[in-house]
């Protein structure tokens, strides 16, 4: 008994020592629960020893009927433990804003609608520090996050990104995540204050004193986090209003005025919108008989027709759309109608999947000939997700009037256009109303919209309206299921609007004084460049009309019965013969491949770009519902095939399927690129507008070439792969008329005659034809080239090169940098030390700010190899290295790499010969990766077993090099968790390449949480598809970091891949992930 009252003794002194240890609350009951864990243990070695008896407090001698009451009572009473609070909540804000030019110069970088956020999130910053002062209080944690905001596109398609030249808005969301945990005293005087609307006028006050025009129309900063609302990601609707002078619809393009009854009959409709508007009545309804109503003028009228023509349509459920096909069927069996389908003339269209309510039944329609200029290549293509939009509403809201003289329609009087979707592509707005001010004009025909949003079409919207400062503005967001929910009204705010709602009466308020300052501090109303820009529009609407004929023609010659018919005796006589018999080997080749029936299925993702045309009855795809074009009796389509002299067994590359079906054919299709690289004099026929390297050098041979028969493409770029491709070159064969290549608009003739082009970045489609059209696509995927062509350089001598040169950079620091001949070592510092090159660092453009790792206070190098990241960033100043590599052979070279020439000198390197992974560190099997068929020793695929794309293979069967073992060796390792092991405060750069590990280390509940990443800034992510190639899967790992505050960005963002919905990763190597957050 006396053993087990020194014992008890000593576990109470202990637990009142604890609490002094921490002020965190989170560590204080982890202790705790560990002591409580011991105390039941010793309970049960001594329970069949002690009979039961009342329990005593030795400090105040008060007795307990069980431990945990006793445990209770020392914690409640004698332990000075903190009443410390955790409060978590989602602050949200709904603030309209003028910025002007000046007010930005101290972040002339920052975009207008991000430099207001981030001064609303100082604003509260600075009065939650000021209240934490009055309270005399320092608070244990403190936290805000994933700020974000309604226009901005961090979570969606940076080509979605607002357009610089907006400065205003009268109504935007934004929301951020905020923790705090002190005194549940103060906690609960913080809930009053933010609840009371006290925190609402500091905050407005703060915002006023900085010299900005923002104004807070509502907040609520005590929205639970289980609300999960998040600004950017759950808008449903965003809308923005133009200010639209009436005298650009009044232009007959000479003298900007109507003449005689008509203006006089404008100047008495204009009058009765002033009188109404004065009489504060704007909305009143007018009696048919009324003489004070005047009817709108023409214009109007035809205004409010152009606008309508913009809007989505709204396309019947699918019950209306199944009676309508069964009436059409006459068969009584329907096959299952998608998201994409017909409408009843034959239009493909695409509905709105994700969006709330209705809108999802909006129809998508494709607005890349409205992309703004500097949009390119992907980005401006049909191929591009973030091009289908949908407009919900294009409508007139209202009348206004500016300067003195009201009555002036000519100079004073504007109509406000409103126009609301899901989201507006970067340029689409300003195009849409300079095609609605033509279109109203008479210039362009009312079917404009209906053939410029055909993914099919390449015809460029008129040029973008100018003026945009002074009259383009953001209106407001919607959230309909939060609006549903009431979420803002959970938390009782006083008389506080709810924020997620809109139209208020202080909105409208603000909307009034925000188009009021807009004309006032624009530059005054110079008609004469206005009459300048009207009269471009005019002169290219001339142009428009001709290519919409032109179109018309093309598609009303393109019948079932007359496309791609064989061309008649005549027709075939003025065709120019075959220059070379290596076309007539590879023509008879392709033309056997059609008669014996065999031509291959033409992939889901390649269809998408063929163009429809004739019946379907004989056409071949991979997936129904795609569609190619016809030919009388066979197939047709496009397949790819592969250079394998260049692109054997040994480069890893998996051969496509029509390499091993038609052999022949791949020995003469690349045997005629050849012909005709030496045959003709460099450099080859060029589109305009693509850049070579050297306009002197022959094309190298292509390892790629897609086959195509009777494929009209519809305008696109290629994928690419990784940093795209090379130069690409088609020549087409066959007995047809037309079909030329057209790129970025210009028609080149390629029947025999090779053209070179960047397939890439270049948009390019093929025009209408008849006959028999064969066309062969040549490329190389970037992934593929030689890293030094040029120099003819193998592996290991450029890896030398590029080491030595490292090796320079940082002499004073580290000895020179190592590597094992002959092994993928080489490849590592290929991709990491060639600084145009360099696959960890990404350079910035319109789009992103770039990715660096330079001066990094401290970096995390999980998969550290032989430690040329580390080195790499060392070189460009990070003062501390933490790396972890389990391989042996790999952590020794690293420790030699490693070495600092002075040890006690900065900058710091802490070694680690661990795995890294997620979970509870553990023993695990480290799986040694296979050599590559060429005998080349693979030191960089080494992975947990778990996580191997490596199988044993029977030891009876030979492998292609002796240096490859049947039976995969395997040792053991020790794990670390990434969460609360390797990852470590300080730390703000953060590499993982570590093999597969990294799925489970993403997609795990701590990825999603800001907190968890302490402080980090930036990572690098080589996400291994050669273990996971769904791509869901990824985008999960990326919706966690979304949520934890970075911004994500990698090579393909909106490819057919990267939205296509259960795509699988189609290459053979990984994606690099770069993810930032400030």
């Amino acid at each position: 008994m006396a053993g087990l009252i020194s014992y008890l003794a000593a576990v109470l002194s202990l637990l009142l020592v604890l609490p002094s240890l921490s002020f965190h609350t989170g560590q204080f009951l982890s202790t705790h629960k560990r002591e409580s864990t011991r105390l039941r243990g010793a309970s049960s070695l001594f329970s069949t020893a002690v009979p039961q008896k009342l329990h005593e407090c030795q400090e105040c001698a008060e007795t307990f009927q069980s431990r945990n009451a006793l445990f209770r009572h020392i914690r409640d009473t004698h332990a000075e433990v903190p009443d410390i609070e955790l409060l978590s909540t989602t602050v949200l804000v709904r603030y309209g804003y003028i910025i002007s030019e000046q007010a930005n110069d101290d972040d002339a970088d920052v975009p207008i609608n991000e430099f207001v956020a981030n001064q609303i999130q100082l604003s509260f910053q600075h009065c939650l520090s000021e209240f934490l002062q009055s309270q005399e209080c320092t608070p244990n944690e403190f936290l805000t996050t994933a700020l974000t905001y309604s226009s901005a596109a961090k979570n969606r398609q940076p080509s979605l990104r607002q357009d610089a030249e907006v400065i205003s808005a009268t109504s935007e969301v934004l929301s951020f995540n905020f923790k705090i945990g002190t005194d549940g005293a103060v906690i609960k005087k913080w809930k009053d204050y933010a609840g009371s609307g006290q925190l609402y006028d500091d905050m407005q006050s703060w915002l006023e004193t900085s010299g900005h025009k923002i104004q807070i129309h509502s907040l609520d900063a005590l929205v639970p986090r289980s609300k999960k609302f998040y600004a950017e990601r759950g808008c449903s609707q965003r809308s923005y209003r133009f200010i639209l002078p009436l005298r650009w619809l009044m232009y007959d393009g000479s003298n900007n005025t109507l003449d005689g009854i008509e203006l006089d009959e404008v100047h008495d409709w204009w009058k009765m919108i002033i009188a109404r508007a004065e009489s504060s009545q704007p909305h009143k309804h007018q009696n048919r008989g009324s003489t004070n109503n005047v009817r709108p003028p023409d214009f109007i009228k035809r205004l409010k027709r152009s606008l309508k023509a913009a809007e989505s349509e709204t396309i019947p459920n699918r019950r209306l759309r199944r009676q309508k096909a069964y009436a059409a069927d006459g068969e009584g069996v329907l096959d299952d109608l998608t998201s994409t389908t017909e409408l009843d003339n034959g239009r493909a269209f695409r509905l709105s999947p994700g969006r709330f309510g209705q809108l999802w039944r909006k129809e998508r329609k494709c607005w890349s000939n409205f992309c703004h200029p500097s949009l390119k290549g992907l980005e401006a293509s049909p191929g591009h997700e973030a091009v289908w939009r949908t407009i919900d509403r294009a409508k007139i809201v209202g009348f206004y009037s500016s300067g003195e003289d009201n009555e002036d329609v000519a100079q004073n009087a504007h109509a406000i256009i409103e126009l609301s979707g899901d989201g507006f592509v970067l340029g689409q707005i300003p195009r849409i109303i300079s095609s609605i001010v033509a279109m109203t004009n008479g210039w362009i025909p009312d079917s404009f919209f209906e053939y410029t949003t055909r993914a099919d079409v390449y015809l460029p919207a008129p040029s973008m309206v100018p003026f945009l400062r002074p009259r383009l503005y953001f209106h407001t967001a919607r959230y309909h299921f939060h609006e549903l929910t009431a979420i803002g009204n959970i938390i009782e705010i006083s008389d506080q609007p709810d924020p997620v709602n809109t139209g208020t009466d202080r909105e409208v308020k603000w909307e009034m004084n925000l188009r009021n300052n807009l004309l006032k501090e624009a530059p005054s109303v110079n008609n004469k460049v206005e009459d300048e820009w009207l009269t471009e529009l005019h002169n290219n609407c001339i142009e428009i009309r001709s290519e919409m004929k032109q179109i018309l023609s093309d598609n009303n010659s393109q019948s079932p019965q007359s496309v791609n018919v064989a061309l008649r005796e005549d027709e075939l006589n003025e065709l120019s013969p075959v220059p070379d018999e290596s076309y007539d080997i590879v023509l008879n080749q392709l033309r056997g491949i059609v008669s014996s029936n065999t031509w291959p299925a033409t992939s889901g993702a390649r269809s998408k770009v063929i163009k429809a045309s004739g019946s379907s009855e004989n056409m071949l795809t991979t997936k129904k519902g795609s569609v190619g074009s016809v030919f009388p009796g066979v197939s047709s389509g496009s397949f790819t095939i592969v250079n394998d002299e260049l692109l054997g067994e040994d480069s890893g590359i998996p051969l496509p399927h029509a390499n091993g079906l038609f052999p022949d054919l791949v020995k003469v299709v690349f045997e005629l690129e050849r012909r005709i690289i030496d045959e003709n004099e460099a450099p080859l026929l060029g589109a305009e507008g693509m850049q070579r390297t050297s306009p002197l050098t022959k094309r190298p041979p292509s390892t790629h070439c897609a086959v195509n028969r009777n494929a009209q493409f519809t305008p696109h770029v290629d994928s690419g792969r990784g940093q795209g491709q090379t130069l690409s070159m088609i020549v087409g064969l066959g007995d047809y008329k037309g079909g030329e290549t057209l790129v970025e608009g210009r028609p080149y003739g390629i029947r025999y005659n090779p053209l070179e082009f960047n397939g890439w970045k270049q948009l390019h489609w093929t025009a209408p034809f008849s006959g028999e059209r064969f066309s062969l696509v040549f490329f190389t995927p970037a992934m593929t080239l030689a890293e030094d062509a040029d120099d003819h350089m193998n592996e290991d001598e450029l890896a030398t090169k590029l080491a030595d040169a490292h090796s320079l950079s940082v002499s004073t620091i580290l000895k020179p940098l190592q590597f094992r001949q002959k092994s993928t070592d080489a490849l590592v510092i290929m991709e990491l030390l060639d600084s145009e090159t360099c696959a960890y660092e990404l350079k910035p453009n319109a789009d992103i700010q770039g990715f660096t790792l330079e001066d990094h206070a401290c970096a995390l190098d999980v998969g550290a190899h032989i430690g040329v990241f580390s080195r790499l960033a060392l070189s460009k100043g990070c003062k501390h290295i933490i790396a972890y590599e389990p391989e042996p052979s790999n952590f020794e070279l690293l420790t030699n790499n490693l070495e600092k020439r002075n040890p006690s000198s900065l900058p710091t390197i802490e070694l680690h010969s661990e795995a890294v992974a997620h979970g509870p560190s553990q023993l695990r099997k480290l799986v040694r990766a296979r050599n590559q068929n060429d005998g080349t020793q693979n030191t960089w695929r080494h992975s947990l077993e778990e996580y191997s794309q490596y199988n044993d293979v029977d030891k009876t069967k030979d492998l292609p090099s002796e240096s490859q073992r049947n039976v995969l060796e395997r040792l053991d390792v020790t794990s670390t968790p990434f969460f609360g092991g390797a990852l470590v405060e300080g730390v703000t750069l953060v590499k993982l390449d570590c093999e597969g590990a990294e799925i489970d280390i993403l997609l795990s509940d701590e990825s999603a949480r800001a907190e968890s990443w302490l402080d980090t800034t930036d990572l690098v992510i080589e996400w291994s598809f050669t273990k996971e190639r769904r791509v869901s899967v990824m985008h999960r790992a990326i919706r966690n970091l979304k949520e934890a505050g970075f911004t994500v960005h990698y090579e393909g963002q909106g490819s057919w891949w990267d939205t296509d919905q259960g795509a699988l990763w189609p290459y053979p190597n990984d994606l690099v992930i770069f993810a930032h957050k400030k």
